[in-house]
């Protein structure tokens, strides 16, 4: 009896039509990085200075220098860089006048189309408490 009730489940179990995932896509493309620019937006009360090494051309690498006003979103990368490159931007933020301390921080990012960092201050009487966040 056991016996019969298991090849009943075996041949019920590969009887049946199986399901195969189709080879073509469901409709949603792959992620492919794109090339891209980036810009920062400066929610502070510092002028901000921003620097990085821009090595796309390796026989010619340099320094790209972008100053960024109080309140206001400027592109910092220079030029559209290309895709899956790795940027390190050197952020300075000029005190205003009368005030001596120049905070500096670093931001690394890969580049994946066009970009948009904000930076703020969580306390805006602490100028070293710094937020840099990719925007969406």
């Amino acid at each position: 009896m056991k016996v019969a009730l298991l090849l009943a489940i075996a041949f019920v179990g590969c009887g049946g039509e199986q399901v195969q995932k189709p080879l073509e896509p469901d409709g949603e493309m792959p992620a492919i990085a794109a090339d891209g620019i980036v810009s920062i937006i400066n929610h502070t009360d510092y002028v901000l200075e921003v620097a990085y090494l821009n090595e796309v051309d390796a026989q010619a690498p340099r320094i790209v220098r972008t100053e960024v006003p109080v309140g206001a979103r400027a592109v910092v990368s220079g030029e559209a860089l290309p895709a899956g490159l790795e940027v390190e931007f050197d952020l300075v933020f000029i005190p205003p006048a009368g005030d001596g301390v120049r905070v500096h921080r670093k931001a690394r990012l890969v580049i994946d189309g066009d970009q948009v960092l904000s930076v703020r201050f969580a306390d805006e009487t602490d100028p070293f408490s710094v937020e840099i966040e990719l925007d969406t």
